[in-house]
């Protein structure tokens, strides 16, 4: 349901439900109390066990002033921070340089085994594959000889076992 009052609109809302007393404020309470004991707690423990630990360190010593260094100490630990690098920067070359000549071995190994392996595929495929072998036929017993003039059939060649002719000999 809605009012029009001074060209203004307004809406009817519902009221809010009336919750009450927090129901768990003691228990909140008390939660709230142990947390902030054992946050003391811990910080009494930490300030007792550190504490001259704590004011040892470089960042908190009040009044202690900075160590003083010559010049000539210095410029003595310069030369040998600029010896420092200059070798290890020499190292580092002779490395790379190492590093160069080993990669360009593997490169060359690497060459070599392609070329093997692609003459050793050439050299199998130019092997002819061995031929299979016929199979064999059975040995047959050639079909018998037949007469169809009537007249005895000559003895075969290389064959024992032929009848000999039945011909008297002239």
């Amino acid at each position: 349901m809605s009012y029009e009052f001074e060209g203004e609109r307004e809406y009817e809302t519902e009221p809010a439900p009336d919750l009450g007393p927090l129901k768990n404020s003691r228990r909140t309470t008390i939660v709230f109390s142990i947390v902030a004991a054992l946050i003391g707690g811990g910080a009494a423990f930490v300030w007792h066990t550190y504490d001259g630990v704590i004011e040892a360190l470089p960042t908190f010593k009040s009044g202690a002033a900075p160590s003083v260094v010559s010049v000539k100490a210095f410029e003595e630990y310069q030369r040998a921070v600029a010896g420092n690098l200059r070798s290890n920067s020499e190292m580092l070359q002779a490395q790379d340089v190492e590093i160069k000549r080993l990669s360009d071995q593997v490169l060359q190994l690497v060459v070599k085994m392609d070329l093997l392996e692609s003459n050793t595929r050439d050299a199998q495929a130019a092997i002819p594959s061995s031929p299979k072998a016929a199979p064999k036929k059975s040995a047959a017993k050639p079909a018998p000889r037949i007469s169809t003039g009537g007249a005895p059939l000559p003895p075969e060649q290389g064959r024992s076992d032929a009848p000999a002719s039945t011909t008297p000999p002239r």
